[in-house]
């Protein structure tokens, strides 16, 4: 049985729009997880991997952007494991273009997706957070950007 994720403070960065692109983040993994696990229709499976896809696009422009704007040092680094969840995620698509869900996709989601995200946000994003905190550094999205899902 594959884990939802459950979001708490551990996983705030204190940056608004982040946090909350990154709770819809989490809302939309779950969605996979429910989906594959009730072996039903897959077509909520694929809607919400099209949405990952989009969504992982928006979600690292925001954050990236955010680095550029307050000068993080570390930009390059965190773009680099931004780079390695894109092609995560696309490979998933393709595994469930080609064998539909699976019990071996729920896993590739939940170990690809879920501790990855948990992961990056624990730490790599943690950081960054510490950084625009420390600096003093008020970081918005243009009225209309949040993300919204």
């Amino acid at each position: 049985m594959m884990k939802r994720i459950v979001w708490n403070d551990s996983l705030s960065i204190g940056i608004d729009a982040v946090d909350g692109q990154h709770q819809t983040w989490i809302a939309r993994y779950n969605n996979v997880v429910a989906a594959i696990g009730s072996g039903g229709s897959t077509a909520p499976v694929v809607s919400t991997l099209d949405f990952l896809v989009d969504y992982t696009e928006l979600h690292f422009a925001t954050e990236e952007g955010f680095m550029r704007e307050s000068g993080y040092p570390d930009l390059e680094a965190h773009k680099a494991k931004h780079e390695e969840l894109r092609r995560a995620v696309a490979d998933l698509g393709d595994d469930f273009g080609e064998e539909g869900s699976t019990y071996a996709l729920g896993e590739a989601v939940e170990t690809l997706l879920g501790n990855w995200l948990i992961d990056h946000i624990q730490s790599t994003d943690q950081f960054f957070g510490a950084y625009v905190s420390e600096k003093g550094i008020v970081l918005t999205l243009p009225a209309g950007e949040e993300g919204a899902s």
